[in-house]
């Protein structure tokens, strides 16, 4: 229904149609189709399926008959529409907005006329929110809400019959609709009802048990379309669909007529059958084909899986039993309309059971020792690990050594003696990560103190604090009097101190604060002397070399003949300083209490001298030459080179920098590479730089973690600036 203008309700399908104050019997528009919009009094009126076009039709109508000539009626007609619409908006125009009330409609029905009690239902077809349901029972009563109680009306006054007006209203956001009924309450109806019996999946048994003190005839209505007059206390009727069919009854006697409405469910019952072989060790397979009337079916494996979560239409299942045992299989099969369904229990015995993949594992490492662990996987009584070496085990959680760096593919596989299941994986040995979050800026020296506190120091002239988790600090400055150049370098001392030296400056970090603390007034240098070489004794006295020279503090050492010094170091356990020279084939040495140096003629030492010099975890001197590495006990008499002929041709030549762990090795970079030779058995070096992660490497430092636990830090040239090798 629609609101006009002039707020008439035009109804659908109801006793009248209202247009523009111009009425139009229900006959007169019988067949006709509306127009896809037309306008009255600025009101747009839309098409929701109302039989229309009724103003064309009816006009066409009325001037037939007072204008029989045709083409006079035709030229008025003209005239009639040209009038009618010249107020109107443009035909063509579309609306700004419309807002349509609700289409109201109830049935009353079973009328008790012992009782005085009815029922009613609605069937209003919605337009917009519906706010509010009224009923007005014409009895001075009244209900609330879309469907009411049953109402029992007042007994008659006299033997006659009450006629009483029902009164329906539904608002919405635009407004109110309403509709009225008259309903005849009285004694005399035909106490009309009848009962049905659901013969089989499609035949109903209906018994007419209507009563009346007047001839009665009947009216029925199906629910599907079919109707009937049959006035047979029982009869059958065929449904050929299932469903929810309501049927009505109308009985219609002297005093008028009385319903009886009821709905009659009609349903197919599947029933169900299976069968179930088993595959395997575990598996069985069923086929539900069998089943008549079904339509979806679904499984229960006794052991609280249900499988498909959701009724399929697919009638066979496979499925694996993770555990030996008797289940109960039960399937159940839906019927097409979804109104019934019928269940089939059926017992298994599964003696056997697969493996359950289960593929979680992990591993820690030091260097190539690695230890595996794996998770105890469901149902395995065996397994078996391929390390992609050539090597195996079968220990659920084994260890191995590794004989050299690099990459390697894994297998590992679970086993009983039903099943087995294997996967590969990849593992990198020695396990290596980045440290995220690095600065910005190349990083050329590298110097760890302690997990927590690992220096950097940056081509751009900062210094950079990091831990092994990727938290960085922001740049540090360095010393103000510090000219920063290739020469400036990191120093650790042998209390774990780090200090920075180079022109013009020698300094010790305060890493609470920071701060540089300068020590460079006390070695007597002048500003633009840059020094290339620092020890610090057990008394905290500053060793420095510089100018070819060594200076304790300000005292400049006395040596014979003319050496030029290159780099020092200190002694604990010998309270010695040690100095090589790069234009001597000897070592020197002096004590912390002596300022004279002493010679010392070392095998090994060759045209061109010795370079950067350090002591070793057991008080055994290195130093590099132009060969690699040469070493010597405390005394300075010379235990071995390490070079190309001694570490399989790794070390060909003086390394960029060196470190120790305290596992007997000596990480050294050369060539932008990683190589770690073991100090008793050189032949047995190995190249670590066996991914583009630890390739171009510029410095390295060994970073003890607790104990024999060390870790390797490494600095790069280009990729991931910082790497830590386990």
């Amino acid at each position: 229904m629609f609101i006009t203008n002039s707020h008439e309700i035009l109804y659908h399908n109801q006793s009248r149609y209202n247009f523009s104050g111009i009425i139009f019997s229900e006959e007169a528009v019988s067949g006709v189709a509306l127009p896809s919009f037309v306008y009255a009094d600025d009101v747009w009126i839309a098409e929701t399926g109302l039989k229309a076009q009724f103003i064309l039709y009816s006009l066409k109508q009325v001037f037939e008959k007072i204008l029989p000539n045709t083409f006079i009626m035709k030229i008025s007609l003209l005239i009639f529409f040209v009038l009618l619409f010249a107020g109107c908006k443009k035909f063509t125009e579309a609306p700004k907005e419309t807002c349509f009330i609700p289409y109201v409609d109830f049935v009353a029905f079973n009328v008790n006329p012992s009782t005085l009690e009815v029922s009613f239902t609605a069937i209003t077809s919605y337009n917009g929110t519906i706010k509010t349901h009224k009923w007005d029972f014409g009895d001075g009563t009244s209900y609330t809400g879309i469907t009411p109680p049953t109402h029992k009306y007042p007994p008659q006054s006299s033997g006659n019959a009450n006629v009483y007006r029902i009164k329906y209203t539904v608002s919405n956001e635009c407004g109110e609709a309403f509709w009225t009924k008259d309903v005849n309450i009285s004694p005399c109806l035909a106490n009309v009802k009848f009962q049905y019996t659901l013969v089989n999946d499609s035949t109903v048994q209906f018994t007419n048990a209507t009563t009346s003190a007047s001839p009665v005839t009947y009216e029925w209505n199906f629910g599907d379309g079919t109707t009937s007059t049959s006035a047979s206390t029982s009869f059958t009727k065929v449904y050929r669909f299932d469903g929810q069919y309501n049927v009505t009854l109308k009985a219609i006697n002297a005093c008028g007529e009385n319903f009886f409405i009821a709905t009659v469910p009609v349903c197919t019952k599947p029933v169900a059958a299976q069968t179930i072989t088993l595959s395997g060790c575990a598996t069985i397979n069923i086929n539900a084909s069998a089943s008549k009337n079904g339509d979806r079916y679904q499984w229960n494996f006794g052991n609280g899986v249900v499988l498909p979560a959701i009724p399929s239409t697919a009638s066979t299942i496979s499925y694996t039993y993770p555990a030996a045992g008797n289940y109960a299989v039960t399937l159940k099969v839906i019927n097409k309309s979804s109104c019934d369904s019928a269940t089939l229990t059926t017992q298994v015995s599964i003696n056997s059971v697969v493996v359950v993949a289960n593929r979680a594992w992990s591993f820690t490492s030091d260097d190539l020792e690695v230890n595996f662990k794996r998770d105890a996987v469901v149902n395995a009584t065996s397994y078996q690990w391929n390390f992609g070496d050539g090597t195996s085990s079968t220990q659920q959680n084994p260890a191995k050594t590794y004989s050299a760096p690099g990459v390697y593919q894994l297998t590992l596989t679970a086993t009983n003696a039903c099943s087995s299941d294997s996967f590969k994986t990849t593992i990198s040995i020695p396990f290596y990560k980045s440290l995220s979050n690095a600065a910005n800026t190349r990083l050329r020296q590298v110097v760890a103190l302690s997990p927590q506190l690992i220096y950097f120091l940056g081509t751009n002239g900062k210094l950079y604090r990091a831990d092994t988790s990727g938290n960085w600090s922001g740049a540090i400055d360095l010393p103000s009097r510090l000219t920063f150049n290739s020469n400036t370098q990191l120093f650790k001392d042998v209390n774990n101190n780090l200090w920075i030296f180079g022109r013009g400056e020698v300094a010790k970090l305060n890493v609470l604060t920071n701060n540089w603390t300068s020590s460079f007034s006390v070695t007597g240098y002048n500003n633009n002397t840059t020094i290339e070489g620092l020890a610090i004794d057990n008394a905290g006295a500053v060793w420095t070399v510089a100018d070819n020279e060594v200076r304790k503090n300000n005292n400049t050492s006395n040596i014979s003949g003319n050496v030029n010094f290159t780099a020092i170091a200190f002694a604990p356990a010998t309270g010695r300083i040690w100095a090589t020279s790069n234009n001597r084939s000897s070592l020197y040495y002096t004590t912390t209490s002596s300022n004279t140096f002493t010679a010392v003629s070392t095998a090994g030492i060759t045209s061109g001298g010795a370079g950067d010099i350090k002591v070793g975890p057991e008080g055994n001197l290195f130093f590099t030459v132009n060969g690699g590495i040469t070493s010597t006990d405390g005394q300075g008499v010379f235990i071995k080179n390490y070079n190309a002929s001694s570490t399989a041709g790794l070390l060909a030549g003086s390394p960029t920098g060196y470190s120790f762990d305290n596992e007997g090795n000596i990480w050294v970079v050369h060539g932008a590479s990683v190589l770690k030779v073991p100090i008793a058995n050189s032949t047995a070096a190995k190249n670590y730089s066996y991914t583009a992660d630890l390739n171009n490497v510029s410095s390295l430092d060994v970073l003890n973690i607790s104990g024999s636990d060390n870790d390797i830090i490494i600095t790069k040239n280009t990729g991931n600036a910082v790497v830590q090798i386990k």
